[in-house]
Formats: structure tokens, C-alpha cells, sequence
């Protein structure tokens, strides 16, 4: 039985403002993405500082460390109707957010008082040292839950990421859009 939720930041509830950013920098340069994918997992998994890392990625993009980080910033939005869905989850279900991130970032984007109304559990790769697409992350995630793994619903925007989720024994959910979000862990419950 399904008892718990568990969601990805960015892509899911954030914009992805780097994607974004990779996407446009690869009109330029085509390997720009590999570069910049290897420092940011380096940063994710608390082996890089964040501040270095985001030094270099914005060096690779052509920008300062001030210009991207405002380019991250303005171009990450929440997403008000996901955020209502996650609160409205939460009666029923347990919540977590599991996010490949730097070392203490997450405090840029959520509040402490956010983070504990709208989840139970908060897993960040940086603060771990693990990250997705790695069992052992969403396991722990689980752990922490006081539940298994085959009792959460994994939702990313990233395929590989839900295969990880799905190799931990968690239901997955390919996230594309909210209301598909909706409809596939509606069938998922009704299981």
C-alpha cells in the first residue's frame, strides 16, 4: 500500500533554470553539456564546493558567478498549483522531497518554515554525498520515512532518475505536466 509521495525539485516543483541555460549554451557549443553535468554531479554529491562549482559553470556559459547565479534565480519559479497538490497530499500521505543539490542550497530556494509544511522528509544529495540516479539515495529517502521502498511514489522529470527510484523498488511517475502527474499516481492508488 502507497503511504508516501516523494518528489523532485527541480523540473517538478522549481523551474529548471539550468536546463535552461544548457540548452541555449549547446546551440553554441554541443559539448558544453557533459562539462558543465560533471561539475554540477560533482557539486551534488558535496565533492566540489557550491560556489566553485557554480564559478566554473559560469565560466563555461560565458557569465560571472554573479550573472548566473541571477540567471538561475529569476529563472526558477515555483509552481503554485504543484506546491497546493503537495499540501493537499500531505493529509493523506507522507511527503518528501529528494533533490540532487548542492551543499546547503536548498535553503536558497525553500524557507525552513516551507520545507516542514510541505514535507516530512527533505533528502539533498550535497548534505549526503549520495545523489540520483544511485539506489542508496532513494533508499535512505524511504528509510527516513519509516517505510520501504515498494510503499513511495518517485516523481522526476528525468528518466534516469525514475529508473533509479524504480531499481529501489519505488513506483515511479515520469513527470511531464501536472495534470498527467495527477492522473498516473491516481492510477497508481487505485492499484
Amino acid at each position: 500500500m502507497i503511504q508516501a509521495i516523494i518528489f523532485d525539485c527541480f523540473g517538478v516543483i522549481i523551474t529548471d533554470a539550468l536546463e535552461q541555460l544548457i540548452v541555449k549554451a549547446e546551440a553554441q557549443d554541443p559539448n558544453i553539456r557533459g562539462q558543465i553535468v560533471d561539475l554540477i554531479h560533482a557539486s551534488n554529491r558535496g565533492l566540489v564546493d557550491p560556489f566553485e562549482s557554480s564559478t566554473q559553470v559560469g565560466k563555461l556559459l560565458g557569465m560571472t558567478y554573479e550573472e548566473y547565479r541571477a540567471a538561475i534565480q529569476e529563472g526558477e519559479i515555483k509552481d503554485p498549483d504543484m506546491i497546493a497538490w503537495i499540501k493537499e497530499l500531505r493529509k493523506s500521505y507522507k511527503t518528501a522531497l529528494l533533490s540532487n543539490i548542492g551543499r546547503g542550497s536548498m535553503s536558497r530556494r525553500f524557507t525552513d518554515d516551507e520545507l516542514q509544511e510541505l514535507f516530512d522528509v527533505v533528502a539533498t544529495s550535497g548534505d549526503l554525498g549520495m545523489a540520483k540516479p544511485d539506489y542508496e539515495i532513494y533508499e535512505y529517502t524511504a528509510q527516513q520515512l519509516g517505510l520501504e521502498p515498494e510503499q513511495c511514489v518517485f516523481i522526476d522529470d528525468r528518466e534516469r532518475h525514475c529508473a533509479g527510484a524504480k531499481a529501489a523498488g519505488m513506483h515511479t511517475i515520469l513527470y511531464e505536466t501536472l495534470p498527467q502527474a495527477k492522473a498516473d499516481l491516481k492510477k497508481i492508488l487505485a492499484k
